[in-house]
């Protein structure tokens, strides 16, 4: 039966589908490990793939394609266009290295004055 259960869940992790949480990432965490639901690798996602932008309509914005450890592999989410929110800013996915591991963030909406006050 957990067989079962977990399929689908496979299945959508590999085929690229991605959730972007509509919710500022949690901020002042010490623990780059705390700070990420997602397990650290132990090198850098290969080079991004080459992807063309397709014409966004008014109030789109492009969310880049992005690598995410996916049991202990780097799992490729081709880019999508997505809907602006008002007053947030799109980060794009990112990844950090600490102490021999790489953590890696999805993409993101921050609020637009967070954001400007993070990027002084």
């Amino acid at each position: 039966m957990k067989r079962i259960l977990i399929l689908p869940f496979l299945s959508l992790a590999l085929s690229g589908c991605a959730m972007l949480s509509s919710s500022p990432a949690p901020s002042g965490a010490s623990n780059a490990a705390s700070a990420s639901p997602y397990e650290a690798m132990e090198s850098m996602p290969p080079e991004a793939q080459r992807e063309d932008v397709p014409k966004l309509e008014e109030k789109q914005v492009w969310v880049p394609g992005y690598y995410q450890p996916v049991a202990g592999i780097w799992v490729w989410h081709q880019g999508q266009a997505m809907n602006e929110k008002d007053g947030y800013k799109l980060l794009p996915a990112s990844y950090r290295e600490d102490g021999g591991k790489v953590y890696f963030s999805p993409p993101r909406w921050r609020r637009i004055d967070v954001a400007e006050r993070a990027a002084k």
